[in-house]
């Protein structure tokens, strides 16, 4: 049969048929090329190295995976009219290997108080878009997609099930945080030494201010996540009493990329969320003098490397100052909140359905060269409310009292903090405030932080009852 074989593939039939395919595979190359959209064929070796990545190191792999598309929302293809982003592909191959990695180790899956809240919360997602929806079609399609990212929170609960996991996972978090502002910066500074526009925004903030984005969705969500990366490397800085370098120089990027995404709301998180951070080591301050001073001058080393971006945001601020709620960006908010308050007495249980407000809403009553744009509410709490009325903001209200809940016993019983909470904890109220005005809880990197915390809530609380659980129930 061999024989057969090799004495066909050497015939000259055979080597004709390989011209011809060769041939025909050119034609269709140079077809694609020259006719047809190929962006997507960057995506095919990305993709087979997340496979790769994910399978050969079970389960960091896939948290690298994870936390690292959950920064890419910036980048997507499209898929019969959906934006397909890198974090919906890593959120299926994930789920994938859960799936399997479940079968084959006998492993359970258990959900505790705070995954109900959440699973809740997606529920009435679903639910909202079909009971209140003018055009359920459209509701059901963005609660999909909603649902898209907030599986990152239970892939991280699933796969950080102990707390020699949990403490490799976090590393994870801060080196992509790390990674991220650093691509930010130097975007920036690509844009100001050569003029290049890849990672930046021109002109969203002021008409001749450009901001990067890195690979996020826009400045302000970059900003706050460099801010949120900022504030957990401040905080095992001052928590931890060696190898503190290299937290030290987390904290100097991630500052430097906060401050330079020009976001009003990353810096106001910011310097809340540091101080926050202090006054929970206000205990140990006393014997790390030290290590305070250092940041007082590492913060003196970055405005000094950011003094042109000084005069930036003191003319964003100066603005909002002098203008008040007549400020461009500031009175388009409040208009958008406004309208959306006025339809939330129509569906005041189960609001209107996921992004819904882009429905009703047209600027064209307010400014008539902007007919048509799309609409959202920037403000989570009240997006939240008005998609899934009182009910759907009542379940996140009871996630993050049992979460506050959780820590403070825990806190109060080992009579200190612990570092890796107090650092999640603060990047949660850095990213509470931001999202008052930028609303991030609907892309995956604000769940992965989330389900970063209910783990380490659930495991530092010594609960048996971990997400992904060794045994019979």
């Amino acid at each position: 049969m061999s024989d057969t074989v090799t004495s066909w593939r050497e015939s000259t039939f055979a080597q004709r048929l390989d011209v011809v395919a060769l041939v025909a595979a050119l034609a269709v190359v140079c077809r694609l090329a020259f006719q047809e959209d190929i962006s997507w064929v960057g995506w095919i070796p990305a993709a087979a190295a997340a496979l790769v990545l994910t399978a050969s190191r079970w389960p960091y792999g896939a948290l690298w995976v994870l936390v690292g598309t959950s920064v890419m929302a910036r980048f997507y293809i499209e898929i019969f009219g959906w934006k397909a982003r890198p974090e919906h592909f890593a959120a299926g191959m994930v789920a994938t290997g859960i799936v399997v990695w479940l079968g084959l180790s006998k492993q359970r899956v258990r959900l505790n108080q705070l995954d109900y809240w959440i699973l809740a919360f997606i529920a009435i997602n679903f639910i909202s878009s079909v009971v209140g929806s003018s055009a359920p079609a459209s509701t059901l399609r963005w609660a999909l997609q909603n649902s898209l990212a907030v599986l990152f929170y239970f892939l991280i609960r699933i796969l950080v099930r102990d707390l020699e996991t949990l403490g490799k996972a976090f590393k994870i978090l801060l080196a992509v945080g790390a990674l991220e502002s650093a691509y930010g910066i130097f975007c920036y500074i690509s844009h100001q030494a050569f003029g290049t526009s890849f990672g930046m925004e021109i002109g969203q903030y002021l008409v001749d201010v450009a901001a990067p984005y890195g690979s996020m969705y826009e400045p302000n969500m970059f900003g706050a996540y460099a801010g949120c990366s900022a504030v957990m490397f401040l905080t095992l800085y001052l928590f931890k009493d060696r190898s503190r370098t290299g937290y030290l120089l987390g904290f100097l990027i991630a500052s430097l990329a906060t401050l330079l995404s020009f976001s009003r709301a990353a810096l106001l998180g910011f310097v809340i969320a540091v101080c926050w951070v202090f006054w929970k080591a206000r205990s140990a301050a006393g014997g790390k003098r030290r290590s305070i001073t250092t940041i007082v001058v590492a913060a003196a080393i970055i405005l000094a490397f950011s003094a042109s971006a000084l005069g930036v945001l003191r003319e964003r601020f100066s603005n909002l100052f002098a203008s008040g709620l007549a400020e461009e960006t500031t009175i388009t908010r409040f208009v958008v909140l406004e309208q959306a308050l006025q339809e939330v007495p129509s569906h005041p249980l189960l609001g209107t359905g996921t992004a819904s407000f882009n429905l009703s809403f047209d600027w064209a009553s307010f400014v008539p060269s902007w007919a048509g744009d799309t609409t959202w509410i920037g403000n989570t709490p009240i997006r939240i409310l008005h998609d899934t009325g009182l009910i759907g903001l009542g379940t996140l209200v009871g996630f993050f009292v049992s979460v506050w809940w959780k820590i403070r016993k825990k806190f109060r019983n080992a009579g200190s903090a612990i570092p890796v909470l107090v650092a999640l904890a603060a990047g949660c109220l850095l990213y509470f405030i931001c999202f008052q005005s930028t609303d991030g809880s609907v892309l995956a990197f604000s769940w992965v932080q989330l389900g970063f915390l209910a783990s380490a809530t659930t495991l530092v609380e010594g609960s048996t009852h971990n997400l992904a659980s060794q045994g019979e129930a």
